[in-house]
């Protein structure tokens, strides 16, 4: 089983017989470039730790720091297909290709297109986790591209200590760790969270910039819904 995740139609695309186990998710997002195909091509590597068989590409997050993250090149057509493995964290080991070409016969403007594959569970069963994540990516990626500018590296500070599901109201709280922050407050698998540290939480994105600007070690407060009852509590956030 196969699960597409494409921006364009805002949904998820499963793919398989019912029984099969969804353990491997397929992130792509196709755009237009307005700059000549030569250009692009060269903007798909930094201009740094480049070597035959290895490069560094430019929105992907890797811990160490640096912008982008290290790609085991495994297919380098030039100014066609560049393709490989990560080989840094988070997510090493997954599949990344890039495509780019002619958008039409003119051969103006370069059309590109971006996919990262071979999630395995949990993964796979967190799709609000990955789209956020594929958000920012793409927006980094495409921010080099256009501009040849790097965004600032996400930073990997404070966790909730839970996994989350997004929905109409809010993010719903799923599979709590123990003796973590989530766990610590009392929040229950189903809870919806409404706000941490007084900011109302609609979506992935939000909670991560809540949890960006605080630290591990910082005292919390968290609001959240169970049974028609909000419920408040505060706690030490920890980290990743």
């Amino acid at each position: 089983m196969v699960k597409r995740f494409s921006r364009a139609c805002g949904r998820v695309d499963c793919f398989g017989q019912l029984g099969d186990r969804l353990d491997v998710v397929e992130l792509n997002e196709s755009f237009n470039v307005f700059l000549p195909l030569s250009a692009v091509w060269e903007r798909l590597r930094l201009p740094f730790e480049s070597s035959a068989g290895r490069c560094r590409v430019p929105g992907f997050p890797s811990i160490d720091g640096d912008p982008g993250c290290l790609l085991l090149v495994e297919d380098d057509e030039p100014q066609k297909r560049l393709a490989g493995t990560k080989a840094d964290q988070p997510c090493a080991g997954t599949r990344i290709d890039i495509e780019i070409g002619p958008a039409n016969a003119s051969g103006w403007p370069t059309r590109l297109s971006l996919a990262q594959s071979g999630f395995e569970a949990p993964l796979a069963d967190l799709p609000d986790f990955l789209n956020a994540h594929w958000r920012r990516i793409v927006a980094d990626f495409r921010l080099y591209v256009e501009h040849g500018v790097t965004a600032p590296p996400a930073a990997w500070r404070a966790s909730l200590g839970a996994t989350t599901r997004e929905t109409p109201t809010g993010l719903a709280v799923r599979d709590v760790e123990p003796e973590a922050y989530a766990d610590c407050c009392g929040m229950q698998e189903d809870d919806i969270l409404l706000t941490l540290a007084g900011v109302r939480i609609l979506d992935t994105a939000e909670l991560w910039t809540v949890l960006s600007m605080l630290a591990p070690g910082d005292l919390a407060t968290a609001t959240w819904v169970r049974e028609g009852a909000v419920l408040e509590s505060e706690s030490i956030l920890g980290g990743y």
